[in-house]
């Protein structure tokens, strides 16, 4: 679909390069129907192309399609009007008429192209992307300013200024717009609406380089404005198409890059316009002057506004990390630390012990777990996995870790404990809160009093103490005994 665009983009080109250089050899009447007639053709074309994609859009898109098939009438009935006014002479009625409705078909296609594409989600973006429409009007405004539009005024009586001037105003807006839409990164999207911004931003061009021809007694075509006017018309037409359907893929091509710059070719025109003739003759027109000041502060509000929506991006990716962090230690039904994190925590409870007490580590498994499950299903085995983790976090203290390690199987760290009686004491404060809700369970302990033990062992003893507890009739402690503890095995019944 990319390739079909690109052949047609480029065989408009060429029919506006074979157009301009047909123009000097023609009569005025002759080359003004042939530069005229195609673009009322375009126009008619692209109203039928806009039309028939509202029927296969929703939303926004098809209104924003409906405003597409009224700007393209408009500009049809605009070039018919011109036509006609070439083949029956100079009417001045007709001529008139033509410029307005020409004029409201590019103010009509601003509103299909704004609409059917979505806005940015935030304010801070959207202020910024208005601030930037701002800033390219204003670098077309000084470029078309120190180029045409000065001469133009001053030539005109200053009851004709005020209608020049708005004239010229929707015009530079409507190619800041479109400038501004092609460059948008998610434009691809929205493909059709794309290049009937690159139309509207091409009349707008042809109507400053019009101005010029007829401040400076020029041939109405010269500086290219026969291609410039035929070309704008037919990309017009193109985009109407149904090949050029929004593209819900939003791939970036190899030129998203290069459209997201266009916006700064404006601005360093603007920027040498001014420049060089300063350089020349020293001088600064106060309307240059008032258009950069205006420009500069733009640019400074800009700034604060990248400040603002810099500072809002840090934040919620340092939101994200911690939600990320959050996930990748903790269990998600339970929210529990997981295996990983009570590795961690474990390990440094471990390389840390105190003379004079033990660290605890328990292993809880809950007995009927899967009997609730198959008979009740999943939703009821989540409930009762949610509630044991809160009835175990309750039995313990502020320093202590409980973990969640899979399934029905919980762990618990305890650190600085005086001896295996207390650790045992800790499981049987689990089980007695595990009564409370209707929850059972068998809890295996173990202690290490020296450091540099692994954990591993530890809740391999657990794990042997459990078994025990589970083989004594389950809803017991059992705590793993070896010849170095003081403590025996010992055991309770949740009552």
């Amino acid at each position: 679909m990319r390739n079909r665009l690109l052949t047609r983009l480029g065989v408009i080109a060429v029919a506006g390069l074979v157009l301009q250089l047909l123009l000097p050899h023609l009569s005025e009447t002759a080359g003004l129907v042939l530069a005229c007639a195609p673009i009322a053709a375009a126009g008619w074309y692209a109203a039928t192309g806009f039309a028939r994609q509202t029927r296969s859009h929703r939303g926004r898109q098809r209104l924003g399609m409906a405003f597409g098939a009224v700007s393209g009438g408009l500009l049809g009935v605009s070039y018919t009007l011109y036509t006609v006014d070439a083949l029956t002479g100079a009417q001045a009625h007709l001529n008139t008429l033509a410029s307005v409705t020409s004029i409201a078909a590019a103010v009509v296609a601003v509103p299909a192209i704004l609409i059917a594409v979505p806005p940015f989600a935030n304010w801070l973006a959207r202020g910024t992307y208005l601030i930037d429409v701002a800033t390219v009007a204003g670098a077309i405004f000084a470029t078309a300013w120190q180029f045409a539009l000065r001469p133009a005024a001053e030539a005109l009586l200053p009851g004709a200024r005020a209608q020049f001037g708005l004239t010229v105003s929707a015009e530079i807006l409507a190619a800041a717009l479109a400038l501004m839409l092609i460059s948008r990164t998610d434009a691809g999207r929205y493909r059709a609406m794309r290049v009937l911004a690159a139309g509207l931003a091409l009349f707008a061009l042809a109507a400053l380089i019009s101005v010029h021809n007829h401040t400076d007694g020029d041939a109405w075509y010269a500086h290219g404005l026969g291609a410039v006017y035929l070309i704008a018309g037919l990309v017009i037409a193109v985009a109407s198409r149904s090949t050029l359907e929004t593209d819900e893929s939003g791939t970036r091509s190899q030129f998203s890059g290069m459209w997201s710059t266009l916006p700064h070719l404006p601005v360093i025109v603007a920027l040498v316009s001014v420049i060089v003739p300063y350089v020349r003759d020293a001088t600064l027109s106060p309307v240059l002057l008032g258009t950069l000041l205006s420009t500069s502060v733009l640019a400074v509000v800009r700034q604060l506004l990248n400040s603002l929506v810099v500072r809002g991006l840090v934040l919620d990716l340092e939101d994200q990390r911690r939600r990320l962090d959050h996930l990748a230690h903790h269990d998600m039904l339970t929210g529990l630390p997981n295996r990983t994190a009570f590795q961690v925590r474990g390990e440094q409870a471990l390389t840390t012990i105190r003379p004079g007490t033990v660290t605890g580590v328990l292993l809880i498994d809950l007995d009927g777990f899967k009997t609730v499950n198959d008979t009740h299903g999943h939703a009821a085995g989540d409930a009762l996995l949610r509630t044991a983790a809160g009835r175990i976090t309750r039995a313990l203290r502020d320093g202590d870790t409980a973990a969640r390690l899979g399934g029905d199987e919980f762990a618990v760290v305890v650190p600085a404990v005086k001896d295996l009686g207390d650790a045992v004491a800790v499981g049987d404060r689990i089980l007695r809160e595990f009564a409370g809700a209707a929850v059972r369970g068998s809890v295996g302990v173990t202690v290490s009093s020296v450091p540099g033990r692994s954990l591993d062992e530890l809740l391999h003893e657990a794990d042997t103490a459990l078994y025990a507890a589970k083989a004594a009739g389950k809803g017991l402690v059992r705590a793993y005994c070896t010849p170095s503890l003081a403590i025996g095995s010992t055991s309770s019944r949740s009552s």
